[in-house]
Order: structure tokens, then C-alpha cells, then sequence
């Protein structure tokens, strides 16, 4: 079963993301973007990590950089959830080549079909 981890600092949003994939994936929930990248370091592994671009103390940039610290692969596992780019750098950040991302509000069948392509990306030999 598909590993996920879900970071979002809006605990209802989680819960909305978990629940949408708890039927054929194994969820985990973390509201900190440290706190997640702190899992990766620890060597915990997860097939795709759905990432708020906005977080209380970090961004889904900042979450990108120090997992490809960690492993160069563990990017093409991210998927960026987002209500909207605020600034000049999450708007370009999200036009970047190979950024993965579904806007706010958004359907479980939008969801598990994002996730659905994050898993056949990742798991292709580079």
C-alpha cells in the first residue's frame, strides 16, 4: 500500500486529505514542515509527501530544497497543495519544471488522480 504524508498546518485540511486517501494508502500527518523534514532525516520513507505551499514555519520551497538535501529523488514525490501563490516566489515556484500541484479547493478523485501520478512518476528508474 502507497505511503503518504500529508503536511498541512490547517488540521481540517489534513483530515479532509487523509480521509480522501485513507481507502488504498497508508496516510500520515504532520503539521510542520520541520517536523516533516526531521521524518526524512530520521529515515522515515514515504511514497508521495502533499505538502501546503504555505506552512507556519515554512513553505512547500523551503520543504522541497531540504529533501533534495536529503535525497535527490525526494522531490519528484511532492505534491503541492495551495489556496493560492502569495508571494513573486510561490508563483514562480510553481511554474517551475517538474513542481507538482492541485489549487484549493479541490475534489478526492482530483486528489487521488495527483497522487496517482506522483506515485507512477517517482517510481520510474531515472
Amino acid at each position: 500500500m502507497p505511503r503518504v504524508l500529508v503536511i498541512d498546518d490547517e488540521p481540517l485540511v489534513a483530515l479532509m486529505v487523509q480521509r480522501a486517501l485513507a481507502e488504498a494508502h497508508e496516510v500520515g500527518v504532520d503539521h510542520s514542515a520541520h517536523s516533516c523534514v526531521d521524518r526524512f532525516a530520521r529515515g522515515e520513507r514515504w511514497d508521495v509527501i502533499i505538502a501546503d505551499l504555505h506552512l507556519a514555519d515554512g513553505d512547500a520551497i523551503w520543504v522541497r530544497d531540504e529533501l533534495a538535501r536529503l535525497d535527490p529523488g525526494l522531490p519528484a514525490r511532492l505534491l503541492v497543495i495551495t489556496g493560492g501563490a502569495s508571494t513573486p516566489a510561490s508563483k514562480a515556484f510553481l511554474q517551475e519544471p517538474g513542481v507538482r500541484w492541485l489549487q484549493k479547493p479541490f475534489r478526492a478523485a482530483e486528489l487521488l488522480a495527483r497522487v496517482q501520478e506522483v506515485l507512477a512518476i517517482s517510481s520510474c528508474p531515472a
